[in-house]
């Protein structure tokens, strides 16, 4: 600016000569316009150009630090599961299932004899009409025993597979031939598991099942990390 500005001044001081034929620039050689005409000159140098320089370009403004991702909701457990239990009811308990996802609505799945108490003294006898029909009743017998087993996909699309085959293939119950240890028994053989003998009343079932696949108890206590 101030190169300009000097510039200016030598262009105002050369003007007013060559117009007026002065050879200096005091008041008396210019004459009255002359003079006046440099002070014009002059006072240009202080307003401002009519011709402004282009601003210089905003700069950006900073780029926006990429936001965190969102926090995942918890994640919900998964995987899936099938449990063997044994309910306490008379002498020899029943034996039934549950299954399904972690976390999710469970199912249950069992073998009884139709006709009650009574289909089930004649069953001792001779094959009686089963029932593979989900009776909630059932989970208001006490358990005795229970045997948990974790499973893979794979694992448990096999058993909702033999779960459809065996109560299909249940049509009569018998106390030795085709009772509720057969029944969940046929299930765990369908997830891989190793199946004890069903002729044991059911209270007895689901603690072999287990035994016979994680090992006895006592091991299976020695076996824990020390607390």
């Amino acid at each position: 600016m101030a190169v300009l500005k000097k510039s200016v001044w030598q262009s105002c001081k050369t003007l007013a000569a060559k117009i007026f034929g002065a050879k200096s620039l005091d008041a008396k050689s210019l004459g009255a316009h002359g003079f006046a005409a440099l002070l014009l000159c002059i006072l240009s140098l202080s307003l401002p150009s009519n011709v402004q320089a282009q601003p210089a370009p905003e700069s950006a403004p900073p780029a926006a630090a990429p936001s965190a991702p969102a926090p995942k909701p918890a994640a919900i457990a998964s995987g899936y599961y099938i449990e063997f239990r044994a309910g306490s009811i008379g002498t020899y308990g029943h034996s039934y299932v549950v299954y399904g996802v972690n976390g999710g609505k469970p199912n249950y799945a069992d073998l009884h004899p139709m006709g009650g108490y009574a289909g089930m003294a004649a069953g001792h006898l001779v094959p009686v009409p089963a029932n593979a029909v989900w009776n909630p009743e059932v989970l208001k017998l006490p358990i005795s025993s229970r045997y948990r087993v974790s499973l893979s996909g794979d694992q448990y699309r096999k058993l909702l597979i033999a779960v459809k085959d065996v109560k299909a293939s249940s049509p009569v119950w018998n106390a030795v031939l085709n009772n509720c240890n057969h029944f969940i028994g046929q299930l765990a053989m369908a997830v891989g598991l190793k199946v004890p003998t069903s002729f044991q009343i059911a209270t007895a079932f689901v603690p072999a099942l287990r035994e016979l696949n994680e090992g006895p108890a006592q091991k299976r206590r020695a076996s824990l990390p020390p607390a």
